[in-house]
Parts: C-alpha cells; sequence; structure tokens
C-alpha cells in the first residue's frame, strides 16, 4: 500500500513538472534581441553571428535589432528587413526553400540517385545470373564435353 502512494505521488509530481515546462514562457526584450541576432549572419566576420561577433558592424546590427524589438515589430519582420537587405545569406540557417536550400537538396539528391542505381544493378546482376546449376545439370554438362572431346580427339 505504501508503495503505491509514493508510485501515484511520483507520477503527479511528473505531470505537474510537465504541466508546468509546458507553459508558453512571455521572452523579454532582450532574449527577444539575443535570439535574433543569434540567428543573423555577420557580414564582416567569417561564420560568426550578430551575436558573437565583436565588430563594429555587429553592434550596429544588434542596436538596430534592440530599436526594432523596443518598436514592437515581430521576430519575422526584423528578419524580414535583414533579409531583404542582405539575402537569404545573412541568416545563418537560411530557409531550404530559398535558391541557397539547393545547397544542401542537391547532394542528398544525388546521394539518393546514386543508391537507387546501385540497388538497382545489384538486382539486374542477381537477376542474370540466375540460380545455380543442378547436380544432374553438371552431370550432363560434363558428360556432352566428354563426349564433344572424344570426337574431336
Amino acid at each position: 500500500m505504501r508503495t503505491r502512494i509514493v508510485l501515484v505521488a511520483a507520477i503527479l509530481a511528473i505531470v505537474a513538472a510537465v504541466a508546468v515546462a509546458a507553459q508558453p514562457h512571455q521572452a523579454t526584450a532582450a532574449e527577444r534581441v539575443d535570439r535574433i541576432t543569434a540567428e543573423l549572419r555577420c557580414p564582416v566576420c567569417q561564420g560568426l553571428s550578430v551575436k558573437d561577433s565583436g565588430s563594429e558592424t555587429a553592434r550596429q546590427m544588434r542596436d538596430l535589432v534592440a530599436q526594432r524589438v523596443q518598436q514592437g515589430r515581430t521576430d519575422a519582420e526584423i528578419e524580414s528587413e535583414f533579409r531583404s537587405a542582405y539575402g537569404d545569406w545573412i541568416l545563418l540557417s537560411p530557409p531550404l526553400a530559398s535558391w541557397s536550400g539547393l545547397v544542401w537538396l542537391v547532394p542528398l539528391v544525388a546521394v539518393a540517385t546514386g543508391l537507387a542505381l546501385a540497388f538497382a544493378r545489384i538486382r539486374r546482376r542477381e537477376a542474370v545470373t540466375g540460380p545455380a546449376p543442378s547436380p544432374n545439370d553438371i552431370a550432363s554438362l560434363r558428360a556432352r564435353v566428354a563426349q564433344e572431346e572424344a570426337a574431336e580427339g
């Protein structure tokens, strides 16, 4: 009986923790600026986000993002503003639907095509070779070869 009570209490604690964790969290302005700038590429740095870069350009971009957040613009509107100015390149993770998405899609298609061709060739080779000859077939072929050799010889 005591183990059942402990088990029920543990289950209720887990359910309560999941319910608390599932509640949406309203992001502060600073968290939004950090999240947006982490997704933008610094135009003057090699592979760094605007958030991580120490360049003057990145600092100006962070200030601009903070200004747009204070104006009440959504994350999508701010991202769209930078995409219209710099193109999809400005995003560290560009969308797959854009031209830059082909960089990720083409190798996947090439690998899938290569695998399909390899499997087709293996199946065709198995179909051409057919089943192994039976012992009776081998015996009859040996007899025929021996007969032809005796006729020539």
